[in-house]
């Protein structure tokens, strides 16, 4: 029923627009989106709306004005990380962080309430975010934003408990532009960044950034990035604090940076089900697979019985590895590439059970190669002895990469 309302009150107030002149090339949340803004609103009941498109992302908002406030509604839909708003700038590492598969269709709607008092806009708003395979959650947002100060706070909540939780703060001052954001999911999952861009020239910017974060999916546990760049552009960096609305009436840019951004730590934070945000993450398939058969080759060789599972590549390009299966003395059934439905199966691993004189444990058998070759993937060993080797189908060589615990 929300949803139904909220796109209700957007198509209609977008039609009542109709024959208003638009105003492109508009200052709005990000300089890669090509937006559509009507004209600013003239006097009381006015309508104004603004459109957003980039890549996979499309955003409509409309709003009602009245004096010195306005009532919007907005929907939506897109892929992934909102490219609409910068107002948090995750970048696709900083999603990772959180969950790897967050590029999933989404489709979203909310509204939103502004109000403008001493020069200062307040904001505050909720959307509804729903993605495939995954149960809708709900994103609070609130800003106040002025010609040199925004500051955005963003909770989503599922149908049960907290989500997660994010912050933004973007300053002007002479010696530049300074932008930092915070989103956390738990005690154990953040990403920060800090921005700040100097200005050499009209058009000439020299810029400085450092992220940090910390995620109990990768085996490392934290990443820190420090970036230093020059950028040619025109305006100012954030949109934000670029507000059209002067003085006496609201600005819908600012209303559409804060909506896009409360979808987009929706979609980052929570965007999969709990037994694939479970999963750690490696920077490569051969860490992925040694961390798999080292926790499980003890158990093997103490039971005697094989475990195997797959290697798979997530879409922020980390590898995962699926939880072991038992199998029997001599053999394992994994299923095939396509049982892995969080990723792209790369490699399958599996263990020699203990040690047995009638078989040749510290080797690939024939037919775990054979098998390989079939399926166009890796294969990785844990043996009896602790030997950890590797099996590339494309070459056919076999390779010991080292030892892990039997």
């Amino acid at each position: 029923m929300f949803s139904v309302l909220i796109k209700s009150l957007v198509r209609a107030s977008f039609i009542f627009s109709a024959g208003i002149i638009p105003a492109l090339g508009v200052s709005g949340p990000s300089d890669q989106t090509f937006w559509l803004t009507t004209t600013p609103p003239q006097g009381l009941g006015s309508v104004q709306a603004m459109a957003g498109v980039s890549h996979d992302d499309q955003l409509l908002l409309s709003s009602v004005h009245g004096s010195g406030f306005s009532l919007s509604g907005f929907w939506g839909e897109g892929k992934g990380l909102s490219s609409l708003s910068s107002s948090l700038s995750l970048a696709e590492r900083d999603a990772s962080l959180f969950h790897g598969n967050y590029q999933r269709p989404t489709h979203f709607s909310g509204a939103a309430f502004d109000f403008l008092t001493g020069g200062v806009q307040f904001t505050a708003g909720v959307s509804q975010v729903g993605a495939v395979q995954t149960v809708d959650r709900i994103s609070w947002f609130a800003g106040a934003t002025s010609g040199a100060v925004a500051l955005q706070l963003y909770r989503v909540d599922n149908e049960d408990t907290e989500q997660a939780h994010a912050l933004g703060l973007q300053l002007r001052l002479p010696v530049g532009e300074i932008q930092t954001a915070f989103a956390a999911a738990g005690s154990d999952v953040s990403s920060a960044n800090l921005r700040w861009q100097l200005p050499l020239g009209h058009h000439l910017w020299l810029g400085f950034e450092v992220r940090d974060g910390r995620s109990s999916r990768f085996g490392n546990g934290e990443y820190q990035r420090w970036i230093v760049n020059f950028s040619s552009r025109q305006g100012s960096q954030d949109r934000l604090l670029a507000r059209e609305g002067g003085t006496s009436t609201t600005d819908i840019a600012t209303t559409v940076a804060l909506a896009a951004g409360a979808v987009g730590i929706a979609l980052v934070a929570s965007s999969g089900s709990e037994s694939s945000d479970n999963q750690l993450r490696f920077s490569t398939q051969h860490d992925a697979a040694r961390n798999v058969l080292n926790g499980i080759n003890p158990t093997s060789v103490a039971e005697n019985l094989e475990y195997g599972g797959w290697v798979y590549r997530n879409s922020d390009n980390t590898f995962s590895a699926t939880e072991p299966v038992k199998g029997t003395v001599d053999s394992v059934s994994i299923g095939s590439p396509s049982s892995v439905g969080a990723g792209t199966a790369t490699a399958t691993y599996h263990t020699h059970a203990g040690f047995d004189p009638r078989f040749d444990s510290e080797n690939f058998s024939f037919a775990d190669i054979s098998l390989n070759n079939n399926w166009g993937v890796d294969g990785y060993l844990g043996t009896p002895g602790g030997l950890f080797k590797f099996h590339h189908f494309l070459t056919g060589t076999i390779t010991t990469l080292g030892t892990i615990a039997n």
